[in-house]
């Protein structure tokens, strides 16, 4: 099995580093191997990636919806089944009381399903080194390529082709 490196290569116009992209993949490169790096945030359709469709949104549900069993117990649950006070006639619990913990439980649920998730999908914490280029903050637009060795001259061409400013390989660094 051949070695395989990354490559990147540095653009500071959204138009070159889509173009390298298709070029990338005229030339038999997979998209889960070509990643970008960038300091302004640029739509994925910008950059002619396909759109990728995340999981936060169902998380947030379903932890609205766990915070709301959670609210619904602590509000009917104690007083039904552990804790029944009675007073004078009056119901166990009632239903404008009782709102307030049922509302605060579900968006408590639903802030931290959100979190957890968006936490869980940045991978963090990551103890790993990543490869990363300050200059990438300065307004570059980094497309990062892992490729096997075979494929490193016809990357270079395309991305040279396309305009890079500087086509190298990173070293990983502790984030």
């Amino acid at each position: 099995m051949p070695r395989k490196i990354v490559l990147t290569g540095l653009f500071n116009d959204v138009l070159q580093a889509s173009e390298a992209i298709d070029g990338l993949r005229l030339i038999g490169i997979r998209e889960d191997d070509i990643q970008i790096s960038q300091g302004v945030p640029h739509s994925s359709r910008m950059l002619g990636r396909p759109h990728i469709h995340e999981r936060i949104p169902w998380a947030s549900i379903i932890g609205a919806l766990i915070g709301f069993s959670v609210g619904f117990f602590l509000a009917y649950g104690t007083q039904w089944l552990f804790y029944a006070v009675r007073v004078g006639g009056r119901p166990l619990t009632s239903i404008p009381t009782s709102i307030i913990p049922i509302y605060e439980m579900t968006m408590l649920g639903l802030i931290l399903g959100t979190f957890l998730n968006f936490v869980w999908k940045c991978g963090f914490p990551s103890t790993r080194p990543q490869y990363y280029d300050p200059i990438v903050n300065e307004g570059r637009i980094a497309v990062m390529t892992n490729i096997d060795m075979r494929y490193e001259e016809d990357v270079r061409r395309v991305l040279a082709d396309k305009g890079a400013e500087r086509i190298y390989e990173p070293e990983r660094r502790a984030l």
